[in-house]
């Protein structure tokens, strides 16, 4: 059993730990609202830009090359966006573990793939079960541009041009609300038009849209446009996703130290009462000693 001094120290060791877990906590709170302010003014643009794509896939029938997959290619490329840092519970761990599993699908359908990987996490990871990484990016920070997204978009768009690849996913972390962030598999290239909803197309029936120039002209822009915003919106809300699983393991960390200080506590307690009252029984066996 521990002595009464061992105690105090682990109690004041804990107290440290939970300051300090306390105050990461509340960093990440607050990066957690600024991202997530980030994801949601981002949201009403990506639904403006998917309901035009939608429009123009609709009224003519496009062929873009970055619409359809190159024949005959049995190589994918995978961008695998992990974090920098950890302390964030299982979300390194899940991503990681979903990015495994879909390489391994793939090379037993006969397809190889390319890893790109952000973060320095996952960069161990796959460093230390000897997986092959064509690319590494360590640059992203809390707060990814549109500048860097569109880096990531150009570059996998010019080797899917190349036929390089025949496909391009990403697997990163989505944001549903602040209560929900799944590790996804999302399909970057080829580009998968939009499904129009029923409420958009009887819309568009009762709506004759004049494009000016006409759509093909306009999707030459625009579809490039859409992968980097694609990208972009992905990453913003992989910041999201990864700052509530951070604040939410240190909320966790903060409140088992706070267990633990309390569990110490009554121990360092019943054994500094046993000691003075094993101290009492000796000054009264003395006493009686003498008498």
């Amino acid at each position: 059993m521990a002595s009464a001094k061992d105690l105090k120290k682990k109690i004041q060791s804990v107290s440290n730990t939970k300051k300090i877990t306390r105050t990461m906590e509340m960093v990440s709170a607050a990066k957690a609202k600024q991202t997530q302010g980030r994801v949601e003014a981002n949201t009403p643009y990506s639904q403006k830009l998917s309901e035009l794509l939608e429009g123009l896939c609709a009224g003519a029938n496009v062929q873009h090359h970055l619409l359809e997959e190159p024949e005959g290619v049995q190589r994918n490329a995978l961008l695998v966006v992990s974090a920098n840092r950890g302390l964030c519970g299982g979300y390194n761990t899940n991503l990681v573990s979903m990015a495994e599993r879909w390489i391994d699908t793939q090379r037993r359908e006969g397809r190889e793939t390319d890893i790109s990987m952000a973060g320095k996490k996952g960069i161990a990871r796959f460093r230390f079960k000897k997986i092959p990484v064509h690319a590494q990016y360590t640059h992203l920070e809390d707060y990814p541009s549109f500048r860097e997204a569109e880096e990531f978009a150009v570059g996998f768009m010019e080797r899917f041009r190349n036929r390089e690849v025949s496909q391009v996913w990403v697997v990163s972390t989505r944001y549903y609300s602040a209560a929900v962030q799944r590790s996804t598999l999302t399909q970057l290239l080829p580009i998968v038009p939009p499904v129009r909803s029923e409420e958009n197309r009887e819309r568009s029936i009762q709506t004759d849209f004049i494009f000016e120039p006409d759509p093909k002209s306009i999707l030459e822009t625009l579809l490039p446009f859409s992968v980097s915003q694609l990208v972009y919106r992905l990453l913003v809300e992989a910041a999201a996703s990864e700052q509530i699983a951070r604040r939410m393991a240190m909320k966790l960390a903060t409140d088992n130290a706070e267990e633990l200080t309390k569990t110490y506590t009554r121990k360092y307690n019943r054994q500094r009462q046993a000691g003075i009252t094993q101290q009492i029984m000796e000054i009264v066996a003395g006493a009686e000693a003498l008498d």
